[in-house]
């Protein structure tokens, strides 16, 4: 270089280092003013495959819904301009938005409607009865209140037994219904709505269009006994039901995720029927959907021309491994086809199981009328419910299986026979990440066959916190305490085979952080420990409802981590969710949730100290489950509810 050029060469450094020297510490030294910046908190990012390698760092700044800076707190207020929100943390932990995968929020929604008013499957509030002649009564008085040809359909509460023991026996009559309703269709469902008894109103539409369609029930001589089920009973929901509105259900649908937001969900998965998804699309529409919501498609289950509607709907859904993908944006998508439900619940002895149940038993006294005989409903082999065929269907367009309930162990061993003979002929089936939901029981050999199949399992702890009248308590008399342990919600059995297992709640009122402590602790609602073998750390125990149920949902690329180009989504915690302890996990409540640099919840009294607005569910918290002393009373885990 000549001295000229060394010359030349010096002056333009020195240039740009002035150019550097003056550039302001905020928003334009990055190129960038950041919409939001959280500073001073121990931010826990999740951002690494190793759930005990992760990085924590002080701030992060979100622009346009993203991060778009994750580190120090000198690194990050560059991105603060004067027009940027800054939020202290104090020095509070701060997590990634919690991604739930298996929750029924359009069901968990009902507690925000008026007692009077419809919502979908229920025309009327329920009726309570603690006899025959008592629900006959209410429903005559029910029926002097309808015009004729108006529709009541409902799920009453349960009996004296605590089940509906009277239609599921058959006491209760399509004549006993005919003859208070001649002139209304009636039709009462159970059961995690899968079962039902109608009149001879509500059944003539449906026999007329099909007059051959499985799941109608009848005597041995051949006589309609108004039950009906599999086949029969979705398209009695679909086809024949009043339909509500989207904006009249959107309101309502839109409170009860406002206040899972105040428990710090940013993102939701559920099934839907069609009249849900419509309203989740509405809401989305009015851009008032306050989580991410992703969603399994119910419509081609339980239906006589399966193959037909997916032939149909082929589009919606495609590609395997890190490309699978389903319609949608990155607020309401979808995530596969949802059979619904291999089994039943094991408070029915309806689990498919391979262990016969046994008839008396103190905490599960309906075992004792087999409603669906000794080893329980076993879905997948009835010819009322063609589910295998959603299953063949989906291989076949493209779909990826999601969203399933199942119970006990035998409906796991026939699911993954059920895989095992479609990856024959769709391969990419294996790299699609089929689901299974619940993990009520999963022995060692489905692990190790669901690591081949490339299964994820979504676990629910509320099934090991009802404790001996819980399903973990069930699947202790049936095979034994310490095998019930070690094989309820396995956690540890399902990473040990190489696994991702995911977190879900599926009871309403359930706090997620309960959930988590459950997963660390193992301890039902009465403090008993379950399987210890199976107790996850914490860190694992927090991957199970970030990054691995991010992947559940198709969306590993935008959720479930604090990282840049991904989704701003965070919760700011009262209590160190590394250090507060194990027994206390439960009772962290989030100060602050954001969604995409939304603030959507925010704790009042944090709130005023940070200058911030009071934001989202701030109503009734005292049925939330927390695990603290005194709780014990209400049975989580087995009941016939959720699915």
């Amino acid at each position: 270089m000549s001295r000229k050029q060394a010359i030349l060469f010096s002056l333009l450094t020195a240039c740009v280092v002035m150019m550097l020297g003056f550039v302001p510490r905020s928003g334009s030294a990055a190129g960038l003013e950041a919409d939001l910046v959280v500073y001073n908190g121990k931010i826990l990012t999740v951002d690494s495959p190793n759930p005990e390698s992760y990085s924590t760092v002080q701030a992060v700044a979100i622009q346009h819904g993203e991060f778009v800076a994750v580190g120090s707190n000198d690194e990050v207020m560059q991105y603060a301009g004067p027009n940027t929100r800054k939020i202290d943390a104090g020095g509070r932990t701060v997590l990634p938005g919690i991604v739930e995968t298996h929750d029924h929020v359009y069901g968990s929604a009902n507690h925000f409607f008026p007692r009077e008013a419809p919502r979908v499957g229920e025309t009327d509030p329920p009726l309570v009865y603690s006899s025959k002649d008592e629900f006959l009564s209410q429903l005559r008085t029910l029926v002097l209140k309808k015009k004729p040809g108006e529709w009541i359909t409902m799920q009453p509460r349960p009996g004296k037994e605590g089940y509906l023991v009277e239609m599921q026996k058959g006491e209760i009559t399509i004549e006993d219904l005919d003859k208070i309703a001649p002139n209304n269709p009636v039709y009462f469902h159970w059961n995690v709505t899968v079962e039902g008894l109608a009149n001879t109103k509500a059944l003539q539409p449906l026999l007329e269009r099909y007059p051959k369609i499985v799941g109608v029930r009848r005597d041995a001589r051949g006589k309609l006994t108004g039950r009906l089920g599999g086949v029969a009973n979705l398209t009695m929901w679909y086809e024949y039901w009043p339909k509500l509105a989207p904006e009249y259900l959107g309101p309502y649908y839109g409170m009860e995720l406002e206040e899972l937001a105040a428990q710090g969900l940013t993102t939701v998965s559920t099934r839907l029927f069609p009249n849900h998804l419509a309203a989740y699309a509405w809401l989305h529409s009015q851009n008032k959907l306050p989580l991410r919501f992703a969603y399994s498609l119910e419509p081609a289950s339980r239906s006589e021309i399966t193959d037909a509607i997916l032939a149909r709907m082929m589009g919606l859904q495609g590609g395997s491994g890190n490309k699978i993908w389903g319609t949608g944006d990155n607020m309401l998508w979808a995530i596969g086809i949802a059979p619904i439900s291999a089994d039943s619940v094991t408070g029915v002895a309806g689990s498919c199981v391979n262990k016969e149940f046994p008839r008396e038993n103190i905490n599960f006294p309906l075992w004792k009328y087999q409603f669906y005989g000794p080893t329980g409903e076993c879905r997948l082999q009835s010819p009322d419910y063609h589910d295998i065929d959603v299953f063949r269907s989906a291989a076949k367009y493209g779909f990826r299986i999601s969203a399933v309930h199942i119970s006990g162990d035998k409906a796991i061993d026939q699911y993954m026979d059920v895989m095992d003979e479609l990856v024959k002929d769709y391969p990419h089936v294996a790299q699609q990440r089929w689901g299974i939901d619940h993990c009520q029981v999963v022995h060692e050999s489905q692990a190790v066959r669901a690591q081949k199949l490339g299964i994820m399992y979504s676990c629910g702890p509320t099934f090991l916190f009802g404790g001996d009248k819980g399903a973990v308590g069930a699947f202790g008399v049936l095979y034994g305490e310490e095998v019930a342990g070690d094989a309820v919600i396995p956690f540890k059995r399902l990473i040990n085979a190489g696994l991702h297992p995911v977190m879900e709640l599926d009871s309403h009122g359930f706090h997620p952080f309960l959930a988590l402590q459950i997963a660390v602790n193992r301890k039902d609602q009465n403090g008993k420990v379950w399987g210890p073998k199976q107790a996850l750390t914490r860190n694992q125990a927090l991957y199970t409802y970030t990054r691995w149920a991010s992947e559940y949902l198709l969306k590993e690329n935008y959720i479930g981590s604090i990282e840049t180009k991904k989704a701003g989504d965070l919760i700011i915690l009262n209590r160190d969710y590394l250090t507060v302890p194990e027994d206390e996990i439960g009772q962290i409540d989030p100060l602050l949730t954001v969604r995409g640099g939304e603030i959507i919840y925010s704790d009042p009294q944090f709130a005023a100290g940070a200058g911030l607005p009071v934001v989202g569910y701030q109503g009734d918290r005292s049925f939330w489950r927390r695990g603290k002393p005194g709780e014990s009373g209400r049975v989580t885990g087995g009941a016939p509810a959720g699915g």
